[in-house]
């Protein structure tokens, strides 16, 4: 019978077996109390003597038996003690409590006393039937010096670094001599001990049969062992000082050697016919150290409610916890792992993701693990028994970090059992690792990021390891229009299989290593822009695929993540139960393609359970995939609008200005033309203030800005078309639910003024009413047609011109909320050094415009926007990385080739250097090459550039102004006249190329640096080519062109 007790263990503390098997305990009190803990140790093996009273008859079997006596309390004499094992009191006693206290420590007996944990040495945990051992919480708190040695010799066989010499120091004041170390293993190698077998941290109140070992002859440790896990792992050759070591490992063992490298505590909560954790307890058995050279404690606990209050109790007392579990046992540490996550406590548990079917075979299961997500601890998945330590190593790195739970979900298939050689870190190296990424998470902007720890994790092994791995790992054709979506080992199964699949039709697979923190916009990024279908393949045993989280956010992230196609449908199969091949079969299947002919061991594991969609109502019919015949928009009230915006909480609303999108409010500081106002190119200058907000920005990065179309043309659009503009609607774009007005919706959300797809012609035509006008649009799209459709480009025929040109076709504005594309960023080099301008990020922008062929001047819509912007107006911003970076070394040097608003990135190089130049830094030459027209009319930062050159900062400063002369020049004509100092820098002093612009000086800019290597040093032209293409690959010729 399962009982609770109010005690509350005091830390430090370890949980442990206490051996009473054919003992005696002795408890002192009545009623249930007493009880009580007459069971714990009834359970455990011992014969019992209560001392008390009003005893409950529940006991009467037991004494009836004779394994309970009773006697009355007054009867009880100091010298009974000796007989007893250990001795509870419980409550008020008929005899002195004082002196049962006092008798029991002199005799070096352990005592628990009820309701007083600080003076007890130790503290009841619960046990339960077929347990060979009272499971108890031991303290340092109340242990007497002859306890702490009854302790020492009768239930552990090693203790935690922290924990040892506590109750070494209270032996010592007992005059119990202490051994050396190495004589002190020796004993303790002799002992028989529990180490807390069977152990739970907390009853459940319903009753659970649990089954009596059969009795066998007991067996070696190393027969165990080899029983248990078979060959373990070579630990002295993974205590070499080396990175990495090639051992052969299953799942299992390969996360459990990191389990034990890392920790001090290492708990197993295993589940009925499932071996798991079987290598660190081997380990614990040996005395093996751990990386930090300390002894490691593997305990194996028992799954009931409220598993994981012994994590919580160890990690108070400052040890390095993991645990190895089923993950049958996660949803039982749900309430634990949640307080963990608020205390910031860093444990890692390794889940095993298996359950048993209907033949007992083990199958990779999710639905326990996926109950657990809810603690918002980190989740991270591996497959192989490779990606099972490595993510195991990031596990421990990332808890340490951020100081929270991380649950690494590994394969509980059976293939995982499967031996293959892994390559392991060895102990030092992989405590290393961890400081690594400690120490850069410390050093990050955010410190407590969840999901900057992870990718700072990433990062470090890639760099220590040499192997990738992403939250989120695409695979396959990058025009894939079908992908599928898993982890574990379907997802690895699936991309072993891709090579094949491709061969017949175009598609990916997406493996998602980072459960939690989940990134809506990371997962929509690492999608093909082409997808159009995703087919989440889960692996759940009890779970609907609306009730599936995995499921749930894949589906979520499609209308929430940025830039998502609007048609993008997410279909569910759960393939549960069936073998390895149903992934493949499923992949085939949804493809349309035939599948593999492959013999099945059991025919029916590869039928696959319908699909079911999280978009029932969208269409996609594969050609026309991006277009919705059936509006997936809807009206919405001016009355609901002011309510989501009146109680956001209640309707979860958000007023932002690009929903989905990660995205900056800044404001315009500074605007000024650069070049003449009688000048037919208008360029210019603008400073945005960043203060205030999150935006921050590397050199060499781009600034996308969010232009609105032209809200005087809108207007003249709607009244055209007929629309009100103060309608409110309701539909998905940009992979967000959004509700706008018609107005806002054509002015800051919809490309209505951008070019269209044949895509857009093939759908008007289904709306026209006209049959030629009908004919007309689809001809448009046929090869037929095709010169006239150039043309339409050419002259920039928008969505506008072709809606008001086609009258009969005239979709409504439900209809045209998913025709139309969104407004898309238009990202330009930054062209300023956060150093030298903080709180700001400046641009330089020409005006793009030109004539169609009726005459009519256009303008860019981008740059029409900024054009029109006044100082303290507000403007939407994203941040994009680039390739051009600086070297790494501020000695190396730097070439820099920019034409006209080209040169905007390398303003920024010479700001960043001139800052490093001032704190101190070598700074070795630059040079920059510019060319524009003309010097009076577009030398840009002009002076600033002199200024530079004068200061010796920019050593070289080469300008080419074609139309200044008779005879144009270019900068690939003062190229060839350095052609002696660009060979020697680049090829001699490790210097860098950069060239910013319009495309067509590429060729010529090359020919000038084979030039230059072949004349000065001393390589033929075709060797000079590929000298290029290597620079290109070490990123030393960098070519941004447009």
């Amino acid at each position: 019978m399962a009982t609770t007790t109010s005690e509350v263990a005091p830390v430090p503390s370890l949980i442990v077996g206490l051996r009473l098997s054919s003992k005696k305990a002795a408890v002192f009190g009545s009623g249930q109390a007493a009880a009580s803990r007459a069971i714990f140790a009834l359970d455990a093996g011992a014969d019992v003597v209560i001392y008390g009273s009003n005893i409950p008859e529940s006991l009467n079997k037991w004494i009836e038996s004779g394994r309970i006596r009773l006697s009355p309390a007054t009867s009880y004499a100091s010298a009974d003690i000796v007989a007893f094992s250990v001795v509870f009191v419980a409550g008020s006693v008929g005899c002195d409590q004082q002196t049962v206290v006092q008798d029991a420590h002199a005799a070096g007996i352990p005592v628990n006393i009820a309701g007083n944990a600080d003076l007890s040495d130790f503290v009841l945990m619960p046990t339960y039937s077929g347990s060979s051992s009272l499971q108890i919480a031991v303290t340092t708190n109340g242990v007497a010096p002859r306890a702490a040695s009854r302790l020492l010799k009768e239930i552990v066989r090693k203790l935690p670094a922290d924990f040892e010499p506590q109750l070494n120091e209270a032996a010592r004041l007992g005059s119990v001599a202490r051994t050396a170390e190495k004589e002190h293993s020796k004993i303790l190698a002799k002992l028989d001990i529990v180490a807390a077998n069977s152990v739970s941290v907390d009853v459940s109140t319903a009753p659970t049969a649990i089954q009596t070992p059969q009795a066998s002859a007991p067996l070696s440790e190393a027969e165990a062992d080899a029983q248990s896990v078979g060959p373990l792992l070579d630990l002295d050759a993974l205590r070499n000082d080396v990175v990495q070591v090639e051992q052969v490992a299953n799942v299992q063992v390969a996360s459990g050697y990191i389990s034990h490298a890392l920790s001090d505590l290492c708990f197993v909560y295993s589940a009925p016919e499932q071996d798991i954790g079987e290598a660190p307890l081997a380990w614990s058995r040996r005395a093996e150290k751990n990386a930090h050279g300390d002894w490691v404690s593997a305990l194996r606990m028992e799954t009931r409610s409220g598993a994981g209050h012994a994590l919580w109790g160890a990690l108070s007392s400052g040890s390095k916890v993991s645990a190895i579990a089923s993950a049958v046992s996660l949803p039982y540490m749900v309430p634990v792992i949640s307080q963990l996550v608020s205390q910031n406590l860093p444990l890692v548990i390794h889940a095993s993701a298996q359950s048993l079917d209907e033949f007992d075979a083990a199958q990779s299961d999710f639905a326990d693990a996926f109950l657990a997500l809810q603690t918002n601890a980190v989740f991270v998945a591996s497959s192989t028994a490779q990606e099972a330590h490595d993510m195991a190593l990031v596990a421990h790195a990332v808890a340490q970090a951020v100081k929270t739970p991380v649950v690494h979900l590994t394969n509980g298939s059976a293939e995982s059992t499967a031996p293959v050689t892994v390559r392991m870190s060895s102990y030092s190296q992989a405590a290393r690792y961890v400081e690594a990424v400690v120490a850069a998470a410390a050093k990050s902007d955010d410190p407590a990021s969840h999901a900057t720890a992870i990718n700072q994790a990433f990062v470090e092994f890639r760099n220590v390891f040499g192997r990738t791995y992403r939250a989120f790992e695409y695979s396959g054709s990058t025009d894939a229009e079908s992908v599928f979506v898993s982890l574990g080992q379907t997802a690895s199964t699936l991309q072993q299989e891709l090579p094949s699949i491709l061969k017949q039709r175009s598609a990916g697979v997406l493996n998602v290593r980072v459960l939690r923190p989940w990134s809506a916009d990371g997962f929509v990024d690492s999608l093909p822009a082409s997808a159009r279908q995703l087919t989440v393949l889960g692996n759940t045993s009890s779970m609907e695929s609306l009730s599936d989280p995995f499921f749930a956010e894949v589906s979520a992230s499609v209308f929430i993540g940025k830039q998502t196609p609007t048609a993008v449908q997410v279909v569910n199969k759960n393939i549960y139960g069936a073998n390895g091949q149903a992934a493949v079969n499923a992949a085939y299947q949804t493809l349309g393609l035939e599948v593999p002919d492959q013999t099945s061991a059991d025919p029916q594991q590869d039928e696959l359970p319908p699909a079911t969609s999280s978009t029932p109502d969208k269409q996609d019919d594969g050609a026309n995939a991006a277009i919705v015949v059936e509006p997936t928009a809807t009206y919405d009230s001016a009355i609901a609008v002011a309510q989501h915006i009146a109680f956001p909480e209640a309707f979860a609303t958000q007023v932002v200005s690009r929903p989905g999108e990660h995205t900056f409010a800044i404001k315009v500081s500074a605007l000024r033309r650069m070049t003449p106002s009688t000048y037919d190119r208008n360029i210019i200058h603008i400073e945005f203030d960043t203060r205030g907000t999150d935006l921050t920005y590397e050199i060499g990065d781009a600034l996308g800005v969010y232009g609105y179309n032209d809200s005087a043309q809108v207007d003249e659009f709607c009244k055209a078309y007929g629309l009100d503009g103060s309608e409110f609607v309701t539909a998905v774009k940009d992979g967000q639910c959004q509700t706008r007005s018609v107005h806002s919706w054509l002015a800051h959300a919809l490309d209505l003024f951008g070019r269209p797809s044949k895509k857009f012609y093939s759908a008007l035509a289904d709306f026209a009413t006209n049959t030629d006008e009908a004919e007309k649009l689809r001809w448009l799209t046929t090869g037929d047609g095709s010169i006239e459709f150039k043309d339409r480009v050419a002259d920039t025929v928008t969505y506008a011109d072709l809606l008001l040109e086609f009258a009969s076709a005239h979709p409504s504005i439900l209809h045209l909320v998913d025709l139309i594309a969104p407004i898309k960023p238009r990202h330009y080099s930054i062209a300023s050094s956060a150093r030298m301008h903080p709180g700001s990020v400046h641009l330089c922008v020409v005006t793009v415009e030109w004539k169609d062929s009726k005459g009519q001047l256009r303008t860019g819509q981008c740059t029409r926007f900024l054009n029109s912007l006044s100082i303290g107006d507000e403007v939407v911003v994203s941040v994009k990385p680039s390739v051009m970076k600086l070297p790494p070394l501020d000695s190396q040097p730097v070439i820099m080739a920019g034409l006209g608003t080209g040169m905007a990135p390398f303003r920024a190089f010479i700001e960043e250097r001139a800052v490093r130049k001032l704190e101190g830094a070598d700074v070795g030459p630059m040079t920059l090459y510019f060319g524009s027209r003309h010097r009076a009319m577009e030398y840009l930062y002009g002076e600033e550039f002199e200024a530079y050159h004068a200061d010796g900062l920019l050593t070289n400063l080469r300008l080419a102004f074609s139309r200044d002369q008779k005879n144009k020049v270019y900068i690939q004509h003062r190229m060839r006249e350095d052609s002696e100092m660009l060979s020697s820098q680049i090829l001699s002093e490790n210097g860098s190329f950069y060239l910013c612009g319009p495309t067509w000086p590429t060729g010529d800019v090359k020919d000038a640096m084979v030039a230059a290597f072949t004349e000065f040093g001393s390589i033929r032209p075709s060797e000079a080519n590929k000298v290029i293409e290597e620079l290109k690959e070490k990123e030393r010729y960098i070519l941004e062109v447009y």
